[in-house]
């Protein structure tokens, strides 16, 4: 898809330089590949992390505690 946009000649340099590209097209699409699979990592950690650990340290020990090992 054909685009006009305005991007400062620093920053598509820098993403030239960073994603190894030498055309603009190209360094821009795969600075925006990027930028979506950080943000979907970053939510897949926010999902993970916001919700209750199943196990906190407290509960692991005292399972310990109460287990009998046999030999």
């Amino acid at each position: 898809m054909r685009t006009t946009i305005s991007i400062a000649e620093e920053l598509l340099a820098k993403a030239q330089e960073l994603s190894g590209r030498s055309g603009y097209s190209d360094a821009i699409v795969t600075s925006l590949r990027d930028y979506v699979a950080l943000r979907e990592r970053l939510a897949m950690l926010e999902e993970l992390y916001g919700r209750r650990v199943p196990h906190s340290a407290g509960a692991i020990k005292s399972s310990r505690r109460r287990r009998r090992w046999s030999s």
